[in-house]
């Protein structure tokens, strides 16, 4: 997964938008988590994302990744981990605390990117909202609970329906997804 990269970056200098962008960040004092994709259409078993140990407990983690394929995780949330495998990689086991933040994909034309982030740069404050990009198409918003995620997906949703005449087959994004407490289910 490819976090969001040179593609994002505002037009305008003091971007209001948080950022994640992987080359700007440090791997040091992370972990690799792993969660199940359980989407049949996708071709993939799972999404590896980074947090950060929590230092009360050797098994639990805070992420700091906004999932792109998992609807039922998010930024924030503190999860239960299974020991590392051979490549790293800890499995995430159950979900224990959520932050309240919820996500949306979007999927956007290519080169508009820039262009989605900057309008909600402008509808929004600064801490209130986090992007990352699995491609230069696909975005992942992630949600503060303090903001009101369907406010945030009306915008998107009028933003994608702007230039688009036949909103039906165009229109691209989902509804926002709460994290879900409790044990994951590894197939």
């Amino acid at each position: 997964m490819v976090v969001a990269g040179p593609f994002f970056r505002p037009a305008r200098p003091g971007t209001s938008v948080r950022m994640m962008n992987e080359q700007e960040n440090t791997n040091a004092g992370k972990v690799r988590v792993a969660a199940p994709v359980i989407e049949a259409d996708i071709p993939v078993c799972s999404e590896v994302m980074y947090a950060l140990p929590d230092p009360s407990d050797p098994d639990q983690a805070v992420l700091i990744n906004v999932p792109v394929m998992i609807d039922w995780l998010n930024y924030g949330d503190i999860v239960r981990l299974a020991p590392e495998d051979d490549f790293g990689v800890r499995r995430i086991v159950e979900v224990i605390v959520a932050s309240g933040h919820q996500h949306l994909l979007v999927a956007v034309e290519e080169g508009e990117s820039a262009d989605l982030v900057n309008e909600l740069e402008r509808m929004f404050p600064s801490w209130a909202l986090l992007v990352a990009g699995m491609s230069p198409t696909v975005l992942s918003v992630s949600v503060h609970p303090h903001l009101d995620a369907d406010e945030v997906g009306q915008v998107i949703a009028g933003w994608l329906a702007e230039d688009d005449d036949d909103l039906e087959d165009t229109l691209a994004m989902t509804f926002p997804c709460p994290s879900e407490l409790g044990a994951v289910a590894w197939a």
